[in-house]
């Protein structure tokens, strides 16, 4: 069975190549545009590994996880973080704050975000 992998970003184009790639992959892959519909849909579906950028519209990446990880029936579901230039920060507040268990920095090559994926599935 696929593993399934919510792909979170506001910007469509990201997540469309990110999908695409990893549907060649065999991936089952959903998205979601904001962070708000990615809470419904990380409830209602439950992903194996969600993909969150940090800075999205109605609720960021960072607050997205904190929720997740607050609610026992999504805590243990790994986040790997994907931002932009300049938003680190953010991300190693939310290493000291909550657990993801990775993150990039955009722009990033699809065959770095495989490797963290497959670390993910293997660990």
């Amino acid at each position: 069975m696929a593993k399934k992998i919510l792909i979170v970003d506001d910007e469509k184009d990201v997540v469309e190549v990110i999908a695409m790639y990893l549907e060649k992959e065999d991936y089952e892959v959903a998205s979601a545009f904001d962070g708000l519909e990615a809470l419904e849909k990380i409830t209602n579906e439950k992903p194996d590994l969600v993909i969150l950028d940090v800075m999205m519209p109605k609720l960021d990446g960072h607050s997205l996880n904190i929720r997740l990880k607050e609610n026992p029936e999504t805590k243990d579901i790994p986040v790997i973080v994907i931002t932009g230039k300049g938003h680190l920060k953010e991300i190693i507040t939310a290493r000291k704050d909550v657990t993801i268990v990775d993150y990039l920095e955009k722009p990033f090559q699809m065959q770095e975000l495989l490797e963290k994926i497959k670390k993910v599935f293997t660990a």
